[in-house]
Order: structure tokens, then sequence, then C-alpha cells
């Protein structure tokens, strides 16, 4: 949560879902949704991917798949399905 803190936005919000959203699967891949109040699609990319690299190095090599939602951009399924079924974490 700290990582997510120092690189995005204050109000902007993450999500676990998937596999590591059920307390009851074993393993399984990192799923994160995220929604951020950037509207520009360089700032949003360069923020996934610092936050990406900074949780490959805090969890060790890891298979983590993150989905961003920017403001003002309309939301598709995948979206949906990841606020809808997910965990909220922040």
């Amino acid at each position: 949560k700290s990582a997510f803190k120092e690189i995005f936005l204050e109000g902007d919000k993450l999500w676990v879902f998937g596999s590591r959203a059920d307390l009851t699967a074993l393993g399984g891949d990192i799923d994160l949704y995220i929604e951020t109040q950037t509207e520009d699609f360089d700032t949003a990319y360069s923020m996934k991917k610092k936050f990406w690299t900074t949780l490959q190095r805090l969890l060790g090599e890891q298979k983590i798949d993150i989905i961003v939602l920017r403001k003002n951009t309309k939301p598709m399924l995948i979206h949906e399905v990841a606020q809808s079924t997910g965990v909220r974490l922040l």
C-alpha cells in the first residue's frame, strides 16, 4: 500500500481481483486494478510501470498484471469486472 501511495495520486484507488481476491484459492498471479485521477496516458503508463517495478523488487519475481483506468476514460468490461469482483485495498 505504501508503494502505491508513493507513486499514485491522492484519491487514486486500488483493488486486487482474480484468484488473489479469493481467500480460498491458492497461488495464481497478482491482478491489480487501479483508478487514477490522471487523464494523460503517458503519465498513467509511467506510474503503472514504476509501481510494477517496485512490486517486483519488494515481492520478488511475481506475475503481476495491472489494469489502469484513467479519469474521463470510458470503462471497458475488464474494468467493470475487476471493480465488481475485486477487493478494494485503497
